[in-house]
């Protein structure tokens, strides 16, 4: 019995790390295409408010075809309507609004890597709340992927980091509020569904920036690769995109979590050479090999 259960526990990792792998993959490719629009003209923060408001409302739409009953529970007890609205505005609103100033004010790869700060601060916070020095594979891991997003961002040159000082404070906010998100909604999550704290969450996130976003000014020009820019942000890069990153996490953890996102700026910049025809630097190549052997390390380590 005890083989059955420890071969279970190891899917159910294993599954985890994969659906936490995907969901960073796919805001990887979301940055990138939200980098896109934004070069053909459209606002950022009306991009930014409308993704949250609609993949918001489709996930909650999926919640109420799975289980029409229980989409209003999170709603029932006061504790979890407190913490849903300070998820909403702090890790939903404020994270995704300050991350695609970032990305405006930079680029994709650059706001990526500065918002892959956050697992820094949910280890710290880890490590006090439990009175204990870093593990070993914590000491090898955080530092070699923190290096690798160094490497892809700035080429291992610290004096080429070209990041105006808007762009570094909303990427050090994004990282802050994206270090809540790693570790408030895992309760609710498993209390109430994917699908109900992820919709909730963001529509929630959405309604509260709107008044700064001018969300009634709707562009007035549209063609099919602005509508499929638009779509892929709602859907892949946004609803499904944070249910699979956020279910991964409450089954891996914080600190796993957060690390595996890390991953989010190799397929950022992946996509970028393939579609915005940006070319590959050797420091580049580096940079996503020490993510990946980051993600591996701490994978294949004992849980303890």
């Amino acid at each position: 019995m005890r083989e059955k259960g420890s071969g279970t526990d190891r899917f159910n990792m294993a599954a985890g790390t994969a659906i936490t792998l995907t969901g960073a993959g796919l805001w990887g490719l979301n940055a990138v295409v939200s980098k896109y629009l934004m070069a053909r003209g459209m606002d950022t923060m009306w991009v930014v408010n409308f993704r949250m408001i609609t993949s918001g409302l489709v996930l909650l739409l999926a919640a109420a075809v799975r289980n029409p009953r229980g989409m209003f529970d999170i709603w029932k007890k006061r504790s979890s309507v407190i913490r849903l609205l300070i998820i909403a505005i702090f890790a939903f609103g404020i994270c995704q609004t300050t991350y695609y100033l970032s990305i405006d004010y930079s680029n994709a790869g650059i706001a990526s890597a500065i918002q892959q700060t956050a697992p820094v601060y949910v280890l710290i916070a880890i490590i006090i709340k439990e009175h204990r020095l870093p593990r070993s594979a914590e000491l090898i891991t955080l530092p070699l992927v923190i290096l690798g997003s160094f490497l892809i961002a700035t080429h291992g040159d610290p004096h080429a980091l070209a990041v105006s000082p808007l762009a570094l404070l909303f990427g050090l906010i994004s990282a802050l509020t994206c270090a809540l998100y790693m570790v408030l909604p895992a309760d609710l999550i498993r209390a109430y569904g994917t699908f109900e704290t992820v919709g909730w969450g963001l529509f929630l996130g959405g309604c509260f920036i709107a008044p700064f976003c001018r969300l009634w000014e709707f562009p007035q020009v549209w063609d099919a690769s602005l509508a499929a820019g638009m779509i892929f942000i709602i859907l892949p890069g946004a609803a499904i995109a944070f249910a699979m990153y956020l279910y991964g996490t409450s089954i891996v953890g914080p600190v796993k979590g957060g690390v595996y996102n890390l991953f989010e700026p190799v397929v950022a910049v992946t996509a970028s050479a393939v579609f915005l025809r940006q070319s590959f630097h050797i420091t580049e190549l580096l940079g996503i090999a020490a993510v990946l052997l980051g993600i591996a390390i701490l994978t294949v380590s004992k849980n303890k």
